[in-house]
């Protein structure tokens, strides 16, 4: 049975396209370092992906079937020529521009969801206020979620969808600018607890096992300190970090039988992100490129007995590099400029192939949209060729 769930959010403020709102700006270098209650330490990974394969049986739910042929499907963005980001997914290598609430601010799909022949994106759309609105779109039609407050910002990071059931996961400001993690199951939205109702938290991941629901994330404590954990159904369960005065963030949770198993990174005594997951509350550290330099799991995916992890790791360089685990031996994956930005945010696994989604930067810093094949990369389209574009999601279906 195979299930499959992502995170989300957009990408490095240091980057050439990116803005300081943006999801994905921490992994360039200083995740964990900020302090989370910022506009920008509020992202999370999304498209980070998780799932499980058994390898026994076929799951309707998430659009897997028996057959030899599989089509790949990538959610994310695209910068137009107006250099407008639009959200829509590619479908073997054709991408399709999903609907936003105004064509003139930025959307971005986050996740991605596959559920037999419905295809679920999750994320946000900027409105004519410049507010980021929580939206998902199935079959290309967009519903708008509810907010803690609509003047304020709110995004959804992850999808999962079971049976007839829509789950979404992310967070909400208040009136107050506090992110609330939240989540939304058929449009009705949970808001979470937190540590202190004072501080940060967020859902990055989302997992439903049967009845119960997994929401993956981080809660600051009343230090500002970003624990690791998860809520299910609603109940927190704190993570063991490295040490209790570093941040450490949950980024992928994936449930296989009766084992949790969730992704992320912890700091060390040395504020060096250290990449790794938890097994049932036992953390394992997986081997980064340099030992000095951050790295996280942005994603993780169980088929059968092997445990698979994709992220990032910076080298000795200070440069980004895409790399996934299988069983804890690291895979370091081709980029198109070695001197330049390159990252995976999302890991499937179908059958004996891994499928790593992210983007690569090219030699003009462009960040140029793809996926890695057991480590082979394919380059996607581009709505313009001269603007960046990024995978934040991948799904693969049989």
């Amino acid at each position: 049975m195979i299930y499959k769930v992502y995170i989300f959010i957009l990408i490095f403020s240091l980057a050439s396209c990116a803005k300081k709102d943006d999801k994905y700006w921490w992994l360039l270098g200083i995740v964990g370092l900020n302090n989370a209650s910022t506009a920008t330490a509020t992202a999370t990974p999304t498209g980070t992906g998780t799932g499980t394969d058994s390898g026994s049986s076929t799951d309707t739910s998430t659009g897997t079937s028996t057959g030899s042929s599989k089509s790949v499907y990538a959610g994310g963005y695209s910068y137009n020529s107006s250099n407008i980001a639009n959200p829509g997914y590619w479908k073997d290598g054709t991408w399709t521009t999903l609907p936003a609430i105004d064509t003139s601010k930025e959307s971005i799909v986050n996740s991605i969801f596959i559920s037999g022949t419905d295809v679920y994106a999750g994320g946000y759309s900027y409105d004519s206020s410049s507010v980021a609105i929580p939206v998902y779109w199935k079959n290309g039609t967009r519903t708008n979620l509810s907010m803690i407050d609509t003047s304020k910002r709110c995004r959804v990071n992850s999808m999962y969808v079971s049976g007839s059931d829509v789950y979404a996961g992310g967070y909400c400001l208040n009136g107050s600018n506090v992110q609330i993690a939240v989540y939304w199951k058929n449009g009705n939205r949970t808001d979470l607890t937190s540590l202190d109702n004072t501080k940060t938290s967020d859902v990055a991941s989302l997992f439903v096992s049967g009845s119960d629901v997994y929401a993956g994330g981080y809660s600051q404590n009343s230090s500002s300190v970003g624990v690791p954990g998860y809520w299910k159904n609603g109940t927190w369960t704190a993570l063991p970090p490295l040490e209790n005065t570093k941040n450490s963030w949950v980024y992928s949770i994936v449930i296989s039988g009766s084992d949790v198993y969730a992704g992320g990174y912890s700091q060390n005594s040395s504020n060096v992100s250290v990449p790794g997951y938890w097994k049932n509350g036992t953390w394992t550290a997986l081997t980064p490129v340099a030992t000095n330099k951050n790295a996280s799991v942005n994603s993780m995916f169980i088929s059968g007995s092997d445990v698979y992890a994709s992220g990032y790791s910076i080298n000795s360089s200070s440069v980004n590099t895409p790399v996934y685990w299988k069983n804890g031996t690291r895979t370091d994956l081709p980029v198109l400029d070695t001197s330049k930005l390159s990252v995976s945010y999302s890991l499937y696994v179908s059958g004996s192939d891994a499928y790593v989604g992210g983007l690569s930067s090219n030699s003009s810093s462009k960040y140029v949209p793809g996926y890695w094949k057991n480590g082979t990369w394919t380059e996607l389209t581009r709505l313009d060729s001269t603007k960046s574009t990024t995978v934040t999601s991948i799904f693969i279906v049989e």
